[in-house]
C-alpha cells in the first residue's frame, strides 16, 4: 500500500470524552455496572439503559490511550505519562518507515524520525472487544426505542465507534500488523453499513480488500474487490488492477483477463490495468493486437474522448513504438486542446526515451557511437519542450505543476550550451519549484 493510502485517509486523533474512568479497573466497574442495568428486564426496555452501557464500551476503549495526541514531541507524552514507565524501547518497521517505539504496560507508542507520535496501538484494553460490544449495546437501544426518541444519539455514538475503527486500522496497518487492519478496516465498512447509519463507507471497503491482499488473505481479498465492483467502488481503475494482481499471483489467468478486460473498457488510461494487460497477452502468448481492439471499440463509442487516444499511446509506448505513441499522444490534444495529459504524456515519452538513450551512451565504449547516442539524446529531449511548455500553464494541480517544472528545469540545464536562452529558462523554472 502507497503513502497516497493514509494521504487520503484519516487524522488519527483521540476523541475526548469528559467523566472518563480514571483507570482499567474504574473501566470495568463502570462497564459491569452498566451490564448489570442492562441485565434488568424493567431497565433494559428503556433505550437509555442501552446507550449508557455502550457509552461505558467507548469509554473503556479510550481509557488506556486518553488524552494522548499524534503529533505531540516524545519528551512531553513522557512527561504526560511520568506514572507509567516506560517498559522497553525499540526500533520496528512498520508498512512505511521505522520507527521508535516505546512500550508501556498497555500500549505501544510509535514515534517517527524527528520524534514526534505518529500513531499508537494499545496492548491491553481495559475491556476487551469494547466497540463490537457497544454496537450491539447501540443496536439493541434502537430496537427498544420504536418512536426514534434518542436516534440522533444513537447514530452520533455510532458514527465516532466507526471513526474510532478506521483510525485503529490505520494504526495497525502502519505499525505492519496487516492481519488485524484488515479485520478492523472491515469492521469500520459494517459499522457504516449497520441501519443506524446506513452509509457505503468506500474507503474503508476498498482498504479491507487492499490489506487483507497484504496479509495473505486472498479470499476476503478478492471478496471486498468484488463488492467494491459491484457498489461502483472503482479508485479511478485501481480495484480492477489490484483484483487482478490476486488473480495473477494465484495462477488463475482466466480471472485475471476477465478482471482486465472488463476494467480496461471503464477505464482505459488506468496505467496499471493497461500494463496488466500488456503483461497477461505477453504470458499468454496472446496477440496484444486485442487491445487495440478494445481501445477502438471504445473509440467508436465515445469518439470526442481523448483519453481514450491518449490510453492507444501508452499502448505503444510499453510496446515500445515511440512513433505511434507520440501520433495518438497528439491525435488526443486535437480532439481535447484542453487534455493536459496529452502534452504531458507527449513530454514524458521523449524526456523517457532520452534517458534510456542516455544509459545506452554510458554503456557504449565506441566513441563514435557514443557521441551519436549523445546527439541523439540531446535532440530527443528537445522534443520534449514544446509538449510540456503547453501541459505547464494548463496544468492546476500543484504536484502535477511541479512535476513538469522539473522536467522543463532539467532538459533546460542539459541544453543550456545549445540555446543562450535555455540557461534563462532553467533558471525561471528552479524558480518557480522554490516558490519564487
Amino acid at each position: 500500500m502507497k503513502k497516497i493510502l493514509i494521504a487520503l485517509s484519516f487524522i488519527l486523533s483521540l476523541t475526548m470524552v469528559s467523566a472518563q474512568p480514571k483507570n482499567a479497573v474504574e473501566a470495568q466497574k463502570a462497564v459491569d455496572k452498566a451490564e448489570a442495568a442492562a441485565a434488568d428486564a424493567k431497565k433494559a426496555a428503556k433505550p437509555a439503559t442501552w446507550i449508557s452501557l455502550a457509552k461505558a464500551y467507548v469509554e473503556a476503549y479510550e481509557q488506556p490511550s486518553k488524552n494522548i495526541l499524534t503529533g505531540t514531541p516524545q519528551t512531553e507524552v513522557k512527561l504526560f505519562l511520568k506514572g507509567q514507565p516506560v517498559l522497553s524501547t525499540t526500533e520496528e518497521k512498520g508498512a512505511e518507515g521505522v520507527y521508535t517505539v516505546d512500550h508501556y504496560a498497555d500500549k505501544d507508542l510509535y514515534y517517527n524520525e524527528i520524534g514526534l507520535l505518529d500513531f499508537f496501538i494499545v496492548t491491553k484494553p481495559a475491556v476487551e472487544d469494547a466497540l463490537p460490544k457497544a454496537i450491539k449495546a447501540l443496536d439493541q437501544a434502537k430496537a427498544v426505542d420504536p418512536k426514534d426518541s434518542k436516534a440522533k444519539d444513537i447514530a452520533a455514538m455510532m458514527e465516532d465507534i466507526h471513526q474510532k475503527l478506521a483510525n485503529e486500522a490505520i494504526s495497525e496497518y502502519m505499525a505492519g500488523h496487516f492481519a488485524k487492519a484488515a479485520d478492523l478496516f472491515k469492521q469500520a465498512s459494517d459499522c457504516a453499513a449497520n441501519p443506524i447509519l446506513g452509509q457505503v463507507d468506500s474507503l474503508n471497503t476498498y482498504y479491507t480488500a487492499l490489506v487483507s491482499n497484504l496479509a495473505g488473505n486472498t479470499d476476503q481479498a478478492i471478496a471486498y474487490y468484488k463488492k467494491c465492483i459491484d457498489m461502483g467502488i472503482y479508485q479511478d481503475g485501481n480495484t480492477y488492477s489490484n483484483l487482478a494482481e490476486v488473480y495473477h499471483a494465484m495462477g488463475d489467468d482466466a480471472g485475471r483477463k476477465a478482471t482486465l478486460e472488463e476494467g480496461f473498457v471503464k477505464f482505459p488510461e488506468n496505467n496499471g490495468i493497461l500494463i496488466g494487460l500488456i503483461n497477461l497477452y505477453m504470458d499468454t502468448k496472446e496477440d496484444t493486437g486485442k487491445l487495440f481492439d478494445l481501445l477502438h471499440t471504445a473509440q467508436q463509442i465515445d469518439p470526442k474522448n481523448p483519453s481514450i487516444y491518449s490510453a492507444e499511446g501508452n499502448v505503444y509506448k510499453e510496446l515500445g513504438d515511440i512513433e505511434n505513441a507520440a501520433r495518438m499522444y497528439k491525435k488526443s490534444e486535437e480532439i481535447d486542446p484542453n487534455y493536459v495529459y496529452a502534452p504531458l504524456s507527449l513530454g514524458v515519452l521523449y524526456y523517457d526515451k532520452a534517458i534510456e538513450l542516455q544509459t545506452k551512451a554510458s554503456e557504449e565504449l565506441d566513441d563514435n557511437k557514443y557521441f551519436a547516442l549523445v546527439k541523439e539524446m540531446d535532440e530527443t529531449l528537445e522534443k520534449a519542450i514544446e509538449p510540456f511548455e503547453k501541459a505547464f500553464p494548463k496544468t492546476q494541480d500543484p504536484e502535477l505543476k511541479n512535476a513538469v517544472a522539473e522536467y522543463l528545469k532539467n532538459i533546460y540545464f542539459r541544453l543550456r550550451d545549445k540555446n543562450p536562452e535555455y540557461e534563462a529558462l532553467s533558471k525561471k523554472y528552479e524558480a518557480f519549484l522554490k516558490g519564487e
